[in-house]
């Protein structure tokens, strides 16, 4: 779907339903307390206005996932996440320009997100896109905030 050298290590691709229950192991390993469910993921996939994309490395090992919602202009990045094989390797940024640009496809017109404040890799990610804050939650994650961040293509 793009260039560059995180698309010759790993293809991107539509998450498929059977693919739930390994992106819901890693999504615990990734975010601990705070991680979605496999019932959650079943029920997000349901939903209308949504689309879910996966990164593989050339083995078939999940490097990476991302969530997005979309309705009435606007659009969510609803989760997003590399696993220890897909870390510093550029994959977060083409999974969020995949997921960006299936927003856009959908008319929307801001991208909208939350990121824990001391996630320091994703806070660099999102503003190398042109995210902005506009708010807070305050204790949203064990221990932090949450930011809230949007983008204007």
């Amino acid at each position: 779907m793009s260039t560059g050298a995180a698309h010759e290590q790993a293809g991107i691709d539509e998450l498929r339903w059977w693919d739930l229950e390994e992106v819901a192991d890693h999504d615990a390993a990734v975010f601990g307390p705070t991680a979605w469910t496999l019932t959650y993921y079943w029920a997000v996939k349901a939903q209308a206005g949504t689309a879910m994309f996966a990164a593989r490395t050339p083995t078939s090992a999940l490097a990476g996932w991302i969530v997005m919602s979309a309705a009435g202009g606007e659009a969510d990045v609803m989760t997003i996440a590399t696993t220890e094989v897909g870390r510093g390797q550029g994959i977060a940024r083409e999974l969020l320009r995949v997921g960006i640009d299936w927003a856009l496809s959908r008319g929307a017109q801001a991208v909208h997100l939350e990121v824990d404040e001391h996630n320091e890799p994703a806070l660099g990610l999102y503003r190398s896109f042109g995210f902005s804050e506009w708010g807070r939650r305050p204790d949203y994650y064990p221990g932090a905030d949450a930011i809230l961040m949007r983008f204007h293509p």
